[in-house]
């Protein structure tokens, strides 16, 4: 449509020049204005030709200047639409994937009611039951108190292990740092793999959702590293600078990775982008094959 417009247009250009030529050859307006020059030659009008042609040079290359630079702008325009259409299908596929990891989560936590601590409750109820009949003899009565005691620590193990995936209660116990080294002290025990940690002194009061967030990339990572890294030491810092940004850094001596900007089909990078996103900050992962990988956070404290 724009094209047929254009050439529209042009039609009309060259009609225009061309019944302005027939009618200045038809009234020979070339001599007109030189006689009219010449009676006015002290007014310079025989000058104003020549500055109406470079006029429309200059117009000529006014236009085609401001056409260099909406062209530019359109492609801007095109790149950023691009842009925006791929961070949509970027969010939309992040908001699948959110979805998934939430009912798969909440089917693994109904499966574990259902299979650890409804078989416990049950067992607990007929423990219970044999008491109250009062037939058993002293021996039987500790057997079975004992069993009762050991069903209820299982329900606490349990139900500890279901709130500290729901949220890491060291956090509200502990604080930030010691929550931290907690964290990987344990996962230096499950995994085998060395973990050091350092911590700058943090302020003493930080924002909830920012804390959960430090606590959530450092589970991630390690996580991570365990499955993927094969690595034999891994680094975690805390340091806030100058300018009231918290740096987060986790380094690994793993294998490391070719491409880590990729696009890769696990949920974890990608939601701790999304979690570095939400707070304003900015994540860099750096990587080479067999030297290791590193993840790095900044994120703003907020002012007191």
């Amino acid at each position: 449509m724009n094209f047929k417009r254009a050439q529209s247009d042009l039609l009309w250009v060259l009609f225009i020049v061309l019944v302005f030529w027939a009618l200045a050859a038809e009234y020979q307006l070339s001599e007109w204005l030189v006689s009219l020059s010449q009676l006015h030659e002290p007014m310079q009008l025989d000058e104003i030709p020549w500055t109406l042609l470079v006029l429309s040079l200059g117009l000529a290359w006014y236009s085609w200047r401001r056409n260099k630079d909406a062209q530019q702008e359109i492609q801007e325009r095109i790149q950023s639409e691009l842009k925006v259409q791929e961070l949509l299908r970027h969010n939309s596929d992040l908001a699948q994937r959110l979805f998934t990891a939430q009912e798969d989560e909440r089917r693994a936590l109904a499966r574990e009611l259902h299979d650890e601590m409804g078989q416990t409750c049950t067992a607990i109820r007929t423990e219970a039951a044999v008491l109250s009949t009062g037939k058993l003899p002293p021996q039987d009565i500790l057997d079975t108190a004992h069993r009762i005691a050991t069903s209820a620590q299982q329900i606490s193990n349990l139900t500890r292990q279901m709130l500290h995936r729901l949220r890491p209660a060291a956090l509200d116990s502990m604080g930030l740092t010691d929550a931290l080294q907690a964290l990987c002290d344990q996962w230096q025990a499950t995994s085998g793999v060395a973990c050091v940690f350092h911590a700058d002194t943090l302020p003493a009061v930080m924002d909830d959702y920012l804390c959960v967030t430090i606590y959530r990339l450092v589970q991630e990572s390690l996580t991570n590293v365990a499955r993927h890294a094969h690595a034999n030491t891994v680094h975690v810092s805390v340091r806030v600078t100058p300018d009231a940004s918290l740096i987060l850094t986790i380094q690994d001596d793993g294998q490391g990775m070719r491409n880590p900007h990729g696009n890769h089909a696990g949920f974890g990078l990608l939601g701790m982008r999304e979690r570095v996103s939400s707070l304003g900050g900015q994540l860099r992962l750096t990587s080479q094959p067999n030297q290791g990988m590193q993840v790095l956070v900044q994120l703003k404290l907020e002012s007191p």
